[in-house]
């Protein structure tokens, strides 16, 4: 389950999330869609535990995204459609990293880099 309440981030003056809300019960699919600036990235990032909120409260399975980080980590996994700076990754190492950021053993992702290679 996922729980919203009051979501804020304020980015200097702008707000980029002001005040959302919403619920998406265990086991049921949804669609996060909205124009280009509307906060998607921005709700996704702190849903992940990725990005702390300027005020309000998120919940994943029960566990806050603040104060839970590594049981978020434990439960959800957020992979963008854009990385950003990070262009001259290969897949491998894109993999290695996210695991570095999840705190993931490499054990599982060195045998698809192996499997991959061969």
């Amino acid at each position: 389950m996922i729980a919203v309440e009051n979501l804020t981030k304020v980015y200097g003056k702008r707000a980029a999330l002001d005040h959302v809300s919403f619920e998406v019960p265990a086991r049921e699919i949804f669609g996060f869609v909205g124009p280009n600036g509307a906060g998607k990235t921005t709700t996704l990032r702190i849903l992940a535990a990725l990005m702390a909120p300027t005020g309000g409260r998120a919940f994943i399975d029960g566990a806050d995204v603040t104060r839970d980080r590594e049981k978020v980590h434990s439960r959800i996994g957020y992979m963008p459609d854009f990385f950003g700076v990070y262009d001259q990754l290969t897949v491998a190492e894109y993999l290695d990293f996210y695991a570095a950021c999840y705190r993931q053993p490499n054990a599982g992702i060195s045998s698809w880099t192996l499997s991959r290679e061969a």
